[in-house]
């Protein structure tokens, strides 16, 4: 895009604009985007109507869910997607949404915090933030504040955030870094994010020098890489994309084709559908900050226990790694910060030989040797038991095993009880690097 079309002045502007109208016609064209084309024609958004609950439905919500909340913050949901589908979002806890609108996100947050948690809602246009007290003074909604402002600075303390979610709105900022800053400074150590998002790859010139394409969720798009890697630049770790939906031809037509979603009159709106068909798609993002290195450093390691099972198993889930840890929870480790669970690791014995499996890190422990000082603990639990020889299958680190002291090994060599775990059965293993270590002789440095 041309950056020096649009001063960041001017698109807050625009943007705070739409959206006071949207508030009060209650039409909006991010909404219409995943939803079946707009009728071409009219004036700006009449088009574009919003069936009371209906983009909600469509974005990721479940009837359950709408039928608790307010009827009109439903009705004003703007979004293109379900921030809080799968995110572990705890009793107690405080949320921030930035782009909180009618506060739709904000009172699903609110149940899943509890009355002890806290919600706070961010925008930046005065109509949405009324509109969002009135619904939560109607709701008896307690546990949410809404708050004035922008998310290029948001007036919110310092590490003082659990999570942070968001619904199609930082694609509408002209500034990203600083917003992605903004989140990961009000984030406390090992806080999250679900944002929902619109992401874009190669969008025509005509859609990217447009202010209505601004406004209506599409010139500010970046791509997923893009977003994904501003996200780290800013100091979140195990940024991914969770989930897509990608828009096709049919569903852009009507927005390039209306004067206020898309390129304006004059534009042959079908020849730019299919030019970006397949190329814009909602995106759900995680990530997590980062624990300072002295915190990572003071975390125990100590034998594991029935009662640390479930966190545990919740562990390696969010890892991708087998489950099935009842069996052989006396042979695990856990790693604790307190009483968080925050990484483990674990063996199966059988003779002179053991299989080390289960190692895991959460996220916001990672990059400071937590991962190799729970493989040097349990080198020298396995050694005390008798164990002479390690083995072990990974898709993943082969080469941070290989610099602890493990070999690869062809599947055969294996000893024939390990070869009839569940580590080696388990259709997740099939493509995994089996490797194996003379427990004599280990050595390593790297980190996890």
């Amino acid at each position: 895009m041309d950056t020096n079309k649009f001063d960041e002045q001017e698109i807050k502007d625009a943007v705070r604009s739409r959206y006071a109208k949207a508030i009060q016609t209650e039409a909006s064209c991010c909404a219409s985007l995943p939803a079946q084309p707009p009728q071409i024609g009219g004036p700006c958004c009449e088009t574009v109507p919003v069936a009371k609950g209906n983009f909600a439905k469509i974005a990721g919500y479940d009837q359950r869910e709408l039928s608790s909340l307010p009827a009109d913050a439903v009705q004003h949901s703007f979004g293109c997607g379900n921030p809080l589908a799968f995110a572990g979002v705890r009793a107690g806890e405080t949320v921030l949404d930035i782009g909180s609108g009618a506060g739709i996100d904000c009172f699903l947050a609110s149940e899943k915090v509890g009355p002890n948690g806290k919600v706070i809602g961010l925008d930046m246009t005065p109509e949405m933030i009324e509109r969002a007290r009135q619904n939560a003074r109607e709701a008896g909604i307690t546990n949410v504040e809404f708050r004035f402002g922008e998310a290029e600075k948001i007036p919110v303390e310092d590490n003082s955030v659990d999570w942070m979610i968001s619904n199609c709105v930082i694609n509408l900022s002209p500034n990203k870094p600083a917003v992605f800053r903004e989140i990961v400074r009000v984030l406390r150590p090992g806080g999250r994010i679900s944002i929902s998002d619109i992401v874009a790859q190669d969008l025509p010139e005509a859609v990217r020098n447009s202010r209505d394409a601004w406004t209506g969720c599409l010139a500010g798009a970046i791509s997923e890489k893009d977003y994904t890697e501003g996200l780290e630049a800013a100091g979140l770790r195990n940024v991914r994309a969770t989930s897509r939906t990608v828009y096709d031809a049919s569903q852009l037509k009507g927005l390039f084709a209306s004067t206020c979603c898309g390129t304006g009159a004059g534009q042959d709106a079908e020849a730019l559908a299919k030019e970006a068909a397949g190329k814009i798609w909602s995106a759900r993002f995680s990530g997590v900050k980062r624990q300072p290195a002295h915190v990572i450093s003071a975390v125990t390691i100590e034998p594991a226990s029935t009662r640390d099972l479930a966190d545990l198993q919740l562990l390696l889930e969010g890892a991708g790694l087998p489950t099935d840890v009842a069996p052989h929870i006396a042979r695990f480790l856990v790693a604790r910060h307190g009483s968080i669970v925050v990484g483990c690791a674990g063996m199966e014995v059988y003779g002179e030989d053991a299989l080390f499996r289960s190692l895991a890190v959460h996220p916001a422990y990672r990059g400071a040797s937590l991962g190799h000082r729970l493989y040097e603990r349990l080198v020298k639990s396995a050694q005390s038991g008798g164990v002479r020889r390690a083995y072990l299958l990974t898709n993943t680190i082969s080469a941070l095993a290989e610099s602890w002291g493990f070999q690869r090994i062809n599947r055969i060599g294996v000893p024939a009880s390990i070869r009839r775990s569940s580590q080696f059965t388990g259709a997740c293993c099939s493509s995994a690097v089996a490797m194996w270590q003379d427990l004599g002789r280990t050595s390593g440095r790297a980190s996890l």
